[in-house]
């Protein structure tokens, strides 16, 4: 993507990249350990990282702007840090454009690498560790960005992917009115390895693997290349007919095919 930050060569980035670990590692030494492995503090701890990340003023935390909550708002810049799902981002958005002055930005931390570290919670002995073969890049938020879609070339409006390493502690108890082999964890924060940003359509076309270009595709096919299937697969799909990245073209009673649009 154009707009990724070369870590190597930004002392700017280098700089983010320290203040991200010592946040990190402030809030691991603050957190209470009676608090460890509730489920949605989880999302609790990066999203308060990212709070101090982008503002250390804490009065400009959590501030009220009509009939919602801004995360962040300092200078005339709004920052909504979404952690999880952007369906309900499309009416917060829509509200501050239409209604105030601000620029806006969403923050979307993903985990692009994963150390998964197996614990007995009880002794907190050490059982296993492994490195996640899963690893999250920015294309993996198209199905969360077709409800962001109509906003992408407002010129207040952008999307920052903050890609991050993390522990995941995994502990030996299972929970048991959860579905089968779910385990009781806790995601610690370590590293930010990278930034990209989206401000147009065109920054998600560079999304788009290369090898989907030269030819219409089925769903099937498509599904292979983005590593999605079901709901999600065609969230992004819908997603990318929306910015008109994809053109989608009926094809008798087999369905549709999907062209890339130059």
């Amino acid at each position: 993507m154009k707009n990724t930050i070369n870590s190597s060569a930004s002392a700017e980035f280098s700089e983010k990249k320290n203040r991200f670990s010592s946040l990190c590692a402030e809030d691991e030494a603050a957190l209470p350990p009676e608090s460890v492995g509730i489920g949605t503090y989880n999302e609790k701890r990066i999203h308060r990282i990212l709070k101090k990340f982008v503002c250390e003023d804490e009065s400009c935390h959590e501030v009220k702007i009509g009939r919602y909550v801004a995360d962040v708002l300092k200078d005339g810049q709004i920052t909504e840090i979404q952690t999880a799902g952007f369906t309900s981002l499309n009416a917060k958005i829509r509200f501050y454009l239409e209604n105030t002055d601000y620029n806006i930005t969403v923050i979307h931390p993903m985990i692009a690498e994963k150390t998964i570290i197996r614990t007995n919670k009880d002794t907190g002995e050490l059982i296993r560790t492994k490195r996640s073969p899963k690893h999250l890049k920015p294309v993996d938020a198209l199905p969360e960005l077709l409800y962001v879609s109509e906003f992408l070339d407002e010129p207040r409006f952008e999307i920052k992917f903050l890609m991050i390493r993390a522990d995941e502690y995994r502990y030996s108890e299972k929970i048991r009115y959860r579905k089968k082999g779910a385990y009781d964890n806790d995601i610690v924060p370590r590293e930010l390895i990278d930034i990209s940003t989206v401000r147009s359509a065109n920054d998600i076309r560079d999304l788009v693997p290369s090898g989907l270009r030269d030819a219409p595709h089925r769903a099937a096919e498509l599904s292979s290349a983005l590593g999605m299937k079901g709901r999600k697969l065609y969230r992004a799909l819908a997603c990318l007919t929306a910015l008109g990245i994809l053109k989608k073209i009926p094809e008798g009673k087999r369905g549709y095919i999907y062209e890339f649009c130059p």
